[in-house]
């Protein structure tokens, strides 16, 4: 009977033996599922950017002269305003509130038409528009007056050489085109104005002081 019962404890022994080494060379439920996850888990950092497609975006040629105009834009509506607060006078003043209500109204023209808001030549001419406007900032009077109509004369001679030789050439859309020779048709009549005004101003009004 002792034979027995010591057969039966050895048996007991050995089978538990067996399952303790067949759990142990066994990955766990949770590691097999761990591992099969972080496999398959997407990225999670940010994601990258976006190519554009077809690479780097082309040069948009309607949508720099459209920048460009409105930079000019911007500088004539800039000038009549310091003209203004310079105190100019008569004609002139008038020509200063023109400049801002028509070349206010362009450029919610030109903005419809979408400019380029990336365009290095745009920046080109914003900043020689300011160094126009630091120049005249230092004069006052009728020194002042003068030095204003003599940069609206200038201003819009180069601005009708612009839309002649680049702007309206290099545009390709219809509506940018057309939008274009409207606005040569203005700048035009502004120039003739500003000659006018340059040509009114003669030093016979400065004869007070002479004997």
């Amino acid at each position: 009977m002792k034979t027995l019962d010591l057969a039966k404890l050895l048996l007991l022994i050995c089978i538990v033996s067996l399952s303790a080494c067949r759990n142990d060379n066994m990955p766990s439920r949770g590691t097999e599922a761990t591992a099969s996850d972080a496999a398959a888990a997407p990225h999670d950092g940010p994601p990258g950017p976006e190519p554009r497609a077809g690479g780097a975006a082309s040069h948009d040629a309607d949508g720099d002269a459209l920048a460009v105009l409105n930079a000019v834009n911007d500088h004539e509506i800039a000038m009549g305003r310091q003209a203004l607060e310079k105190n100019v006078t008569g004609p002139v003043a008038d020509y200063a509130r023109r400049m801002i209500d028509e070349h206010g109204k362009n450029r919610q023209q030109t903005d419809a038409l979408h400019p380029d808001p990336d365009s290095a030549n745009a920046r080109a001419q914003m900043k020689k528009g300011q160094d126009v406007m630091q120049q005249l900032a230092t004069q006052n009077g009728q020194a002042y007056q003068r030095a204003y109509v003599q940069a609206m004369v200038a201003g819009h001679t180069d601005a009708l050489s612009a839309l002649d030789q680049t702007l309206i050439p290099a545009a390709t859309r219809p509506d940018v085109q057309a939008h274009l020779q409207q606005t040569r048709t203005r700048v035009a009549q502004h120039l003739d104005q500003a000659r006018a005004l340059a040509a009114a101003d003669t030093p016979a009004q400065d004869a007070g002081s002479t004997p």
